[in-house]
């Protein structure tokens, strides 16, 4: 009871944003991420740590994100953007894919919004060690097969099991920003080494935190696909990213 009263106050708490992810191509928007943030009594926003710190376990993990996801997909439908050829980007924990009603909550909550699934893509989030890799790929071949997308999210040399991961069905592997801005040979040669897998499978590579051209220019010199970043724009409300997206058209 205590879980449901806190995950109440805490979901009457949340607003959605969205960050914009670009086609480093033709600098046109691909994806925009959905991204939880808390506003406080004084309606101060706060960062994200309150929402992935109350995911504990898979239960609360898959209620949340449902939750999210439901109220995302109401504006995004409700402002157009998939008229508008917009992909939306959902944060899915991984310890969540192993709740066995995952699969069917997501189909729910889509069907209710009339969406077609490859409109929807997930990126695959570990803020728990998930060990069950067998089942966790088992949903991730079920979402796939049912048309969405799956992106293996925040990826650097040290996520575990990380061969396993990129190994599953998936169609985008994102850079965590830790390695996108770093100079280190080490993550250079990492960089390269994604790009590389990707583009040997018809993936997409992002790169999260991009902040200056040049940064934007050599990823993109170097095969990144979509970039990620205040460069292109900060996370806006569904309002505001209308805004920007007819910006962008014009």
């Amino acid at each position: 009871m205590h879980n449901l009263v806190s995950d109440q106050a805490l979901m009457a708490s949340i607003r959605i944003f969205y960050q914009p992810i670009i086609r480093l191509a033709d600098l046109r928007p691909a994806y925009a991420e959905v991204l939880a943030r808390t506003a406080g009594t004084n309606g101060t926003l706060g960062g994200a740590a309150t929402v992935v710190e109350a995911m504990t376990g898979a239960e609360r993990s898959m209620h949340l994100t449902a939750c999210i996801m439901q109220r995302a997909l109401d504006e995004y439908t409700e402002h157009g953007f998939a008229a508008q050829n917009l992909h939306i980007a959902i944060n899915l924990p991984l310890d969540a894919m192993l709740h066995p009603d995952l699969a069917a909550r997501i189909e729910l909550i889509r069907a209710s919004t009339s969406l077609p699934a490859n409109n929807i893509h997930f990126e695959l989030t570990e803020r728990h060690p998930v060990h069950n890799l067998k089942a966790a790929c088992a949903v991730i071949t079920t979402l796939r097969a049912a048309g969405y997308g799956l992106a293996l999210d925040d990826i650097t040399p040290s996520m575990p099991y990380l061969a396993a991961l990129l190994n599953m069905p998936i169609r985008a592997i994102k850079l965590d920003r830790s390695v996108v801005i770093s100079t280190h040979p080490a993550d250079q040669e990492f960089i390269r080494a994604m790009v590389a897998q990707a583009t040997a499978k018809g993936q997409d590579i992002i790169a999260e935190g991009i902040e200056t051209a040049e940064l934007r220019d050599s990823l993109r010199a170097r095969g990144v696909t979509h970039g990620q970043g205040y460069l292109f724009s900060h996370p806006l409300p569904a309002a505001g990213l209308r805004q920007y997206l007819a910006a962008a058209r014009a």
